[in-house]
């Protein structure tokens, strides 16, 4: 009885809250930069951008105007008329009839007061066709984002079960069986080496992040890293295609290009023979040797997942401008697709799965397989593009 009078009572208060805060409008601030202002970058790299939106998120909408793009000079000057200003500097915020210019001598100790001072007066930032085009890149940025994290599901789960990745996958659960490991000791080295494969991905994902995202400040070089894998995203698509027209008229995997080559294959058993091939060990020898060798294979498999994963960092990297930690999930993200196919290959081994049949099952679907390799590769090369312009 009791629930039923909450509950509808809940849902009216929820109305009323959300009614009022479509009510309440955010206060416009606008943020006018350029890549080539040292200013600018400065702002940029202390986080400001980043930290002044979320400290005012639902109470200030900050859209950011860079004057190498588009027409944003014209809408500079404009805005300079608008308020009445002779001298114009960069950085410049401008919140309501507040306007600061320089980082960090005003931006830095005045947005604070700005901010008040508008929410307070109910201040309207005088730039023109500032609403427009604020919608618009709302409209852009969410569109993005969401295709973004569907490339990015697609892409770990393609790059996972990618000839490359798992064909060592079913070596390492064959070598499990051969060496007869319990099912106590295939928990301990399966948890283990599929940590460090997760742990060593995000690592080199985060040390690709950290050196791009420092080659942001110089343009040139930023241009060359995007057409670069612009160029080789392409590459990899042809290569893909081959491979998927060679494998469907031969059935033979041996003459297709983009594969893990012999001797990795062959560095990569050795590896696994000397450091797991005393399964009598302790637990926690075994484990630290696991762990070992997931950091180790992950190394030398990155010569070929990495045909994957760096075209996949450069477009995650486009959300870094200003949701450095949204950038991070998403690469987490990848790398929880990516293991996803390893961690279900131990789980069905500890259900009696031979690794017999996986080999038959990556035998049966390498068409599919390549065909999906192809998919993401035209996903990522679009979405490069579209970074881009």
């Amino acid at each position: 009885m009791i629930s039923r009078i909450i509950k509808p009572l809940l849902l009216t208060l929820a109305f009323f809250a959300a009614s009022f805060g479509a009510w309440a409008k955010p206060v416009d601030a606008v943020l006018f930069t350029s890549p080539y202002c040292p200013h600018c970058r400065h702002l940029k790299q202390d986080g400001f951008p980043k930290e002044f939106a979320e400290k005012y998120k639902g109470q200030v909408r900050l859209t950011e105007f860079d004057l190498t793009k588009d027409a944003n000079n014209v809408l500079f000057s404009q805005t300079l008329e608008a308020y009445h200003l002779d001298n114009a500097g960069i950085p410049m915020l401008i919140v309501g009839e507040t306007v600061l210019q320089g980082y960090p001598t005003q931006i830095g100790p005045g947005a604070d007061a700005a901010v008040q001072k508008a929410i307070e007066n109910n201040e309207e930032t005088r730039v023109p066709g500032l609403q427009k085009e604020e919608d618009t890149l709302q409209t852009h940025e969410t569109l993005f984002s969401q295709i973004t994290l569907w490339a990015i599901i697609g892409a770990g789960l393609a790059d996972g079960v990618n000839p490359c990745a798992f064909a060592v996958i079913v070596f390492f659960v064959s070598f499990l069986a051969a060496y007869k490991y319990t099912k106590k000791e295939i928990i301990v080295v399966g948890s283990a080496y599929c940590l460090a494969v997760f742990l060593a991905y995000v690592l080199m994902g985060l040390g690709a992040f950290h050196i791009l995202y420092a080659m942001k400040a110089f343009r040139y070089v930023t241009l060359v890293v995007q057409w670069g894998m612009v160029g080789l995203c392409g590459v990899f698509l042809l290569l893909s295609i081959y491979d998927f027209v060679v494998y469907q008229r031969t059935k033979k995997s041996e003459k297709m290009l983009l594969q893990l080559p012999t001797n990795y294959k062959v560095y990569i058993h050795k590896v696994m023979r000397f450091f797991l091939k005393d399964k009598h060990s302790s637990m926690w020898r075994l484990l630290l040797a696991a762990f070992i060798v997931g950091f180790v294979v992950s190394g030398v498999e990155a010569v070929c997942t990495g045909q994957v994963y760096l075209p996949t960092i450069v477009v995650i990297l486009k959300e870094v401008n200003q949701h450095f930690w949204r950038a991070t999930e998403f690469l987490l993200l990848y790398n929880l697709m990516f293991i996803l196919p390893l961690v279900l290959v131990f789980v069905l081994t500890l259900c009696g799965k031979e690794s017999a049949t996986f080999n038959e099952w990556l035998k049966k679907h390498l068409g599919l397989t390549k065909f999906l390799l192809c998919c993401v590769f035209l996903g990522l090369l679009i979405l490069l593009l579209a970074t881009m312009f």
